[in-house]
């Protein structure tokens, strides 16, 4: 089954969209720029993009942008244009070969791709390597849907990035609204192979790895979103909420108590609602 791998958050400048996640207390990895090939055995261009992540214990959120405008910009602009944001959601597979083979048999129009970047590893600079499973933009509008495999995961979770100010150890769920609840259903269900728990305005998965949410354009109304369809919130588990609390009231970030959770609204995470709530809660 797939679980959650991570979120993508686009920006129109990388150092600006690392400022308000370091206000919100994450601790970033250096910049990294994208290389990638679109389809299996393609040769590997260096893109015009690049990152900087917070890496989790389970997850990680990467803040994305383009820092080279004379290369392949990956459609960041255009996204961009609807909304800021998330605009990837990327699923976490053990097999991207049977798991394409799986949803083409589904009748998903999925590809093999790869993707590499430059990092500092523990002997200097590294590449990190990925194997994706594309889906067509076309049947998943919601995001950049993929799912993949880290040929190279010692390279990304390094000890040094796990440890943020704010205590955030996973990355626990995801909530989308849509236009049409009842056609992503038949999507994501195609996708992830299991059924949701539906709940009037809602249809939750229940993943390998965390949670993913639809929700309905009027059961989602209170987020205000830009535009449908929308990945409106992020929630991060944290090992204690009062000292994410005392965190964002230093770095002056407004925050609502929501139960045992704290909300920080769209305005003040690029574009994206952030809950965090307590890792054990």
């Amino acid at each position: 089954m797939l679980g959650l791998d991570h979120v993508g958050i686009f920006g129109h400048e990388l150092d600006e969209l690392a400022k308000v996640y370091e206000r919100l207390g994450f601790r970033l990895t250096a910049p990294s720029q994208h290389a990638g090939s679109y389809r299996v055995g393609e040769p590997i261009k260096l893109r015009g993009t690049a990152n900087r992540c917070a890496m989790l214990h389970e997850g990680y959120l990467e803040l994305l942008a383009v820092i080279d405008e004379t290369l392949d910009q990956g459609g960041v602009p255009e996204a961009l244009a609807r909304h800021p944001g998330v605009h990837i959601m990327a699923f976490r597979t053990d097999d991207p070969q049977a798991e394409t083979l799986r949803l083409q048999a589904a009748g998903v129009d999925a590809s093999r791709s790869h993707l590499q970047r430059e990092i500092d590893g523990p002997q200097g600079r590294q590449l990190a390597r990925f194997s994706q499973v594309r889906l067509p933009p076309a049947e998943f509008p919601e995001a950049r849907v993929l799912a993949l495999r880290h040929e190279t995961p010692e390279l990304l979770w390094q000890a040094s990035h796990l440890h943020h100010p704010n205590g955030a150890v996973a990355l626990r769920e995801v909530v989308v609204v849509v236009q049409d609840l009842d056609d992503a259903v038949v999507r994501y269900t195609r996708l992830f192979g299991v059924n949701p728990q539906r709940r009037p305005g809602t249809a939750c998965y229940t993943l390998a790895a965390g949670a993913f949410v639809l929700c309905s354009a009027d059961a989602g109304a209170a987020f205000r979103p830009p535009a449908l369809p929308f990945p409106a919130r992020i929630t991060i588990a944290v090992k204690t909420t009062d000292a994410a609390a005392a965190l964002l009231q230093a770095h002056g970030v407004p925050y609502a108590r929501v139960g045992p959770r704290l909300r920080v609204d769209a305005a003040w995470a690029a574009g994206v609602q952030i809950l965090f709530e307590p890792e054990l809660g």
